[in-house]
């Protein structure tokens, strides 16, 4: 029933968004606004809909499907008119939906208030990325050269019977990460994840201790994974902004492809309490890192103005839904996916004036 009322509602606020709105962009800054208004009832975020049994996961899906058409014919409508430059529509409205459900759950994980403050900069910062992207200048564009694959890749010694051993656990929390991302953690089970490599659950039971161990150690590695991209693009980006867009690249390169660190999502109170605060911390520091790129790319010209706190803090939702959504043999590689994320980082919907 919680889920049915947030597509519900969603299904309400796009009728709503294309009545009040005159002009594509219009349509969609009434949908962000309506969407995240602090003064209605919390919404759920669809993580875990495979937790449900059927038929009311193949309802659930049904009608989430049908949202995310109306929301890409909305996009798709802009392209026609010359009112947004051409785009994957559905990529673009994924990334839409991605915000505004980080926007839900981010206050949890970053350990801010979320009050009508929050929810107004929430706002703006989703709408200035979606419509009018962060970088600088008619030109600016989203590549980025790394691929993320040969950037985590370590020599394996078969001989070495420790690294052997090692090499299990890596595939047992990296199966674990890809399945708790596309099911949610309620939804996935300690068998279908031993499955996944051809292991038994008692394989699972040798190296975890239960199920809560696995989940933390597979968000350890995640927040690894996440600090290595940072870290990459602080030391590769000339720019500020380049660096914003070097980072948010590599995350979707991962998410999109078989690395899936484990995103941050519902579920966290459930975990020892150490943990939570281990991993609020990390999630704090890769924020300020973040925001700081944007920083020093408002000053060094390649970013223009914005809050770069929430800016930093909306683009990270984008890379945390992709496992929701993405289709196992989806047209676009990763890279190519990833493309497309930072092109609308960069630019925007909306045309540019040539």
């Amino acid at each position: 029933r919680t889920y049915l009322r947030a597509c519900e509602t969603m299904t309400d606020d796009l009728v709503s968004a294309h009545e009040q709105g005159l002009d594509p962009a219009e349509r969609l800054r009434v949908f962000i606004r309506t969407s995240l208004a602090f003064e209605r009832p919390a919404q759920a975020v669809l993580s875990d809909i495979d937790f449900l049994p059927e038929p009311q996961r193949g309802l659930i899906r049904e009608h989430h499907g049908r949202n995310v058409a109306h929301l890409q014919a909305m996009i798709s409508q802009g392209v026609a008119e010359g009112a947004f430059r051409p785009c994957e529509t559905e990529v673009a409205a994924q990334a839409l939906i991605g915000m505004l459900s980080w926007a839900r759950l981010s206050a949890g994980w970053l350990g801010y208030r979320d009050g009508r403050a929050a929810r107004r900069r929430m706002i703006a910062a989703i709408s200035d990325l979606f419509l009018g992207g962060f970088g600088a200048g008619p030109a600016v564009g989203g590549r980025c050269e790394i691929d993320v694959e040969a950037l985590t890749a370590r020599p394996f010694n078969a001989f070495d019977r420790r690294q052997t051993n090692e090499i299990k656990i890596t595939q047992l929390i990296a199966a674990a990460s890809r399945l708790f991302n596309r099911r949610g953690i309620d939804g996935t089970s300690l068998d279908e994840i031993s499955a996944a490599v051809g292991a038994t659950k008692g394989a699972v039971y040798h190296y975890f201790d239960d199920k809560a161990d696995l989940v933390v150690r597979c968000y350890r590695r995640a927040f690894d994974l996440y600090d290595v991209f940072m870290d990459t693009a602080v030391a590769t980006g000339k720019t500020g902004f380049e660096r914003a867009l070097i980072c948010l690249h590599l995350n979707v390169q991962a998410q999109a492809g078989p690395l899936s660190p484990l995103m941050l999502q519902p579920g966290r109170t459930a975990l020892p309490a150490e943990e939570v605060a281990r991993f609020t911390q990390s999630s704090r520091k890769l924020r300020m890192t973040s925001t700081r790129s944007l920083r020093q790319g408002v000053a060094d010209g390649s970013c223009r103005p914005c809050d770069c706190t929430f800016a930093a803090e909306v683009a990270a939702g984008i890379f945390l839904w992709l496992p929701k959504w993405l289709p196992e043999a989806y047209p676009l590689s990763p890279i190519k996916i990833a493309d497309e994320v930072t092109n609308l980082f960069a630019l925007g919907l909306e045309t540019r004036p040539r």
